[in-house]
């Protein structure tokens, strides 16, 4: 018995030594065992790399398409801004030279019989870019019913006159039960006479 154990020690010693020859199954795990080393460097070496490639490109091109379509939305607004720009300038240059927006003011507060109620007009010019200044008047009106009121914003906001109100502050009133108190910024714009 201890001979035949001997003698295939020696037989796969030899083998093992590169005498001999691999077996047909040692070969087949051998070549499936490279195929297998193959096959995990193609994947790491070429295949990984191509796949995080092609995902940045296509991240990268839907970022491309979203700002060409966020640069055409805004196309569209310069586009329309650019139209009610001409449009104001074509109001302006159109209305009377003697127009004069604290005269406007004076003129819809008495014909909504409000001015007992007006205890404040500050009236202010300024740059607002070359060639055109914004002239606001800044009311605090006291005491007034809600009716009064919204006679009176309907009649000071004028589309052919370009007069508009930008702020207003409404609370009731300390003084009365049933009354307001509004504090409102009355715009227009001017063309600056040529020098």
């Amino acid at each position: 018995m201890r001979g035949q154990h001997t003698e295939k020690m020696v037989n796969y010693n030899t083998r093992a030594g590169g005498q001999g020859r691999l077996s047909r199954r040692e070969r087949t795990v051998l070549c499936l065992g490279l195929v297998l080393v193959m096959g995990v460097l193609l994947h790491q070496l070429v295949v990984d790399p191509f796949l995080a490639r092609k995902k940045r490109v296509e991240r990268s091109l839907q970022v491309k398409a979203a700002n060409v379509v966020e640069m055409k939305l805004l196309q569209e607004h310069y586009q329309q801004v650019s139209a009610n720009e001409r449009d104001i300038m074509v109001r302006l240059q159109g209305r009377s030279p003697e127009f004069s927006l604290f005269t406007f003011v004076e003129q819809q507060i008495d014909a909504v019989r409000m001015k007992e109620r007006v205890t404040s007009i500050k009236p202010t010019v300024s740059d607002y870019q070359t060639g055109i200044r914004q002239a606001v008047i800044d009311l605090k009106i006291e005491g007034v019913v809600l009716a009064q009121l919204v006679d009176f914003l309907a009649s000071i906001e004028s589309f052919n006159e370009v007069v508009f109100v930008e702020r207003i502050v409404v609370q009731r009133s300390a003084a009365e039960d049933g009354l307001l108190d509004a504090m409102l910024s009355v715009v227009t714009f001017e063309v600056e006479p040529a020098s």
